[in-house]
């Protein structure tokens, strides 16, 4: 176990470490590079909500002063959802387009994957969630994954949830990620459903299934 690395709040500091996080572990705890290289644009759709608009619910874990890892929360799952929709993805777009993304062949196979995504109707989360209104991710860099970090990330998030009188929370695990899968269920967390996207991969694409994995926090939830 690190006992060297505390968890705290997330503090406007932290926000350039969490971004670099973000992006350096966003593929299945790999780099982005796969889906877009763009590290600006990624971090924005990846961490921007949590770090300005509901930032008390960001986590971080800090070694000798410096953000190495962090779990982004949410109390509530429909809000994200229109802040994603009607902030951060218009935002990102036109961020996107600045930076001359309409003349990257990247960014013609990302668009084409989420409209694969799209036809396929896998956008469409389980009923359960309704249950599991809270989400969570974890990331956390290379050198300090396996010491018992994630699980005092996860008690910190669930502890919030619980105060804010929450049933339950869920997280969503990329199906080949088997040390994920094994992590949330020793943390007692069970399988709600699964979804697929299609991702970019080089000049070709990749089905990624998802199982979405929820836990009650609240004994009346």
């Amino acid at each position: 176990m690190d006992t060297d690395s505390i968890v705290r709040p997330y503090e406007p500091r932290d926000r350039a470490a969490v971004r670099q996080i973000a992006y350096e572990t966003a593929d299945s705890g790999e780099p982005a590079e796969r889906l877009f290289s763009d590290r600006a644009v990624m971090a924005d759709i990846l961490t921007r909500y949590y770090t300005d608009f509901e930032p008390q619910s960001l986590w971080v874990v800090d070694h000798a002063g410096q953000a190495v890892g962090y779990l982004s929360g949410c109390l509530d799952d429909r809000r994200y959802q229109r802040v994603m929709a009607w902030r951060i993805v218009p935002a990102a777009l036109v961020r996107a387009i600045a930076r001359g993304a309409l003349a990257r062949r990247e960014t013609w196979r990302l668009l084409g994957a989420l409209v694969r995504t799209w036809r396929s109707g896998e956008f469409h989360q389980p009923a359960a969630l309704a249950q599991y209104p809270a989400h969570l991710h974890i990331n956390i860099q290379q050198g300090f994954r396996g010491q018992q970090i994630g699980p005092r990330l996860v008690e910190r998030f669930v502890e919030q949830a619980r105060v804010a009188g929450l049933g339950g929370i869920h997280a969503g695990v990329h199906e080949e990620n088997l040390p994920a899968r094994r992590f949330f269920e020793r943390l007692g967390f069970v399988p709600l459903g699964h979804y697929a996207v299609v991702l970019p991969d080089g000049e070709t694409y990749r089905i990624s299934g998802t199982i979405v994995y929820g836990k009650q926090v609240n004994a009346d939830g």
